[in-house]
């Protein structure tokens, strides 16, 4: 697909996106790594997930009323749900469904989500608790955990990645939601659906009526007939053209037309991927949204016309009904987590991708009287580094026993009075450095003031 039908095809499916108008291929190479962000809208528990706290009945005199006891979660801490190298605990399944003699379907699932995910990666997994976010508004709170910043105007980590890499690869930022705030540095192609990428590879398919994929038809002659017509003209005009500039624009526009651009590759790329790991036939078959996102996002780096991407999923603002809702969430975010990784590894890239995951806030460290839990400003993020590099296998920071954000020291993330409070910006500023991008002109543009937590050292 040629790069000005792709501009065209974006306006006529309802994608958006700023691109240049004249294409930079030629002047800068496809990006060596890469970064996904994965946002859980909504507020998910890290209590559920990464930092649980057990049923001790931590909020038994504090809030008499809250109910499972006043405790913060409803199962107990078990010691099978802990990597013995690394430290790094994950919550027990409450039961969902079922009885604890005989758990349920939806029980057992989430059950082996969240083994699968922590038994396979635990070794490149960075957990990063009690994150101080300031905030239980969730605009301000997702703006807060992926920019580093609360105030407006601060681009997301994954728009200041793709510009620092190659802003103008066709697809550089891809966002599927979440907070994607670019500050102009680099143009965002929103996917509203991952469906559409076979159209846009080949625009001129039965879809939109000026072929099929017969090529014994009479539409596709005149497919061909207007090909030519195309070339001839801007052949016709390039003879034309007296002054240099116009002579050099025109060379740019027939570059643009007839190279075999990346974007085509995209199309096949993703057939691939899905063709080995089917996104309706994995695991336990959930989420099928997140997936398609997945496989979307691995193939266009594989292309090499995508640095960075958002992959967005929801369902975890549990103000009611929380243990079913909240870890069935969690559980469809760890398997398309699973998925994307398998993707990445499919596309040969999951050595040269890091997968940054987290939430608007955390939840209350009690239950509501619906059983629900409320907007809490205290919550955890996780990072899964690239394949082979040696990093991850760390729990980094903590929460207090009642699930509050405590004073760290700054190296080694365990408490200390003397300490200061984890934050968003801190987690920011650690993963520019990781990424690379910390001391580039982009991102000394939007400066992180705080001092540095030796999260990935």
């Amino acid at each position: 697909m040629k790069r000005r039908h792709f501009l065209h095809m974006l306006a006529a499916t309802g994608m958006t996106a700023s691109l240049p108008l004249t294409s930079q291929r030629a002047f800068a190479a496809a990006p060596d790594k890469f970064l996904v962000i994965v946002n859980a809208g909504g507020g998910w528990d890290p209590t559920s997930l990464c930092d649980p706290k057990g049923n001790l009945g931590q909020y038994a005199q504090e809030r008499p009323g809250a109910n499972n006891g006043g405790s913060i979660n409803s199962v107990p801490l078990s010691l099978t749900k802990r990597d013995a190298l690394s430290g790094i605990q994950w919550s027990d399944t409450p039961i969902i469904d079922g009885s604890t003699e005989s758990p349920g379907t939806n029980t057992l699932r989430v059950d082996d989500q969240f083994d699968s995910f922590f038994e396979a990666y635990s070794n490149r997994l960075t957990v990063i608790n009690g994150i101080d976010n300031g905030t239980n508004n969730h605009n301000t709170g997702n703006r807060a955990t992926w920019s580093g910043s609360l105030e407006m105007g601060y681009p997301s980590l994954a728009a200041l990645f793709a510009a620092s890499q190659n802003p103008g690869l066709p697809m550089a930022y891809i966002s599927n939601g979440g907070y994607d705030f670019t500050a102009s540095l680099v143009s965002r192609a929103r996917a509203n659906s991952a469906g559409f990428i076979d159209d846009l590879a080949d625009p001129n398919s039965d879809e939109y009526l000026y072929r099929t994929n017969d090529t014994s038809t009479e539409s596709a002659d005149i497919f061909s007939q207007i090909k030519l017509a195309q070339e001839q003209r801007l052949e016709r005009q390039k003879a034309n053209a007296k002054l240099p500039l116009r002579r050099e624009q025109l060379n740019q526009l027939f570059t643009v037309r007839e190279q075999d651009n990346d974007l085509s590759r995209l199309s096949i790329e993703k057939d691939l991927i899905e063709a080995n790991l089917p996104t309706n036939n994995h695991m336990h078959n959930r989420d099928q949204g997140f997936k398609r996102q997945a496989s979307l996002v691995a193939a266009a780096f594989k292309a090499g016309i995508a640095a960075s991407a958002n992959i967005s999923t929801g369902g975890f603002d549990t103000h009611g009904n929380h243990d079913s809702s909240q870890y069935q969430s969690l559980g469809d975010l760890l398997e398309g987590i699973i998925y994307l990784q398998q993707a990445l590894a499919e596309a040969g890239i999951a050595d040269r991708t890091t997968v940054v995951v987290g939430s608007d806030f955390g939840r209350t460290p009690y239950y509501n009287s619906s059983s629900g839990k409320d907007h809490w400003p205290v919550t955890s993020m996780m990072v899964v580094h690239p394949q082979g590099s040696g990093k991850g296998g760390k729990v980094f920071g903590a929460s207090t026993d009642k699930f509050r954000s405590q004073p760290l020291d700054l190296s080694s993330g365990q408490a200390h009075v003397n300490g200061q409070l984890l934050t968003p910006a801190h987690v920011n500023l650690a993963l520019r450095k990781e990424l690379g991008i910390a001391d580039n002109e982009l991102s000394l543009g939007y400066p992180i003031n705080v001092d540095d937590f030796a999260i990935f050292s």
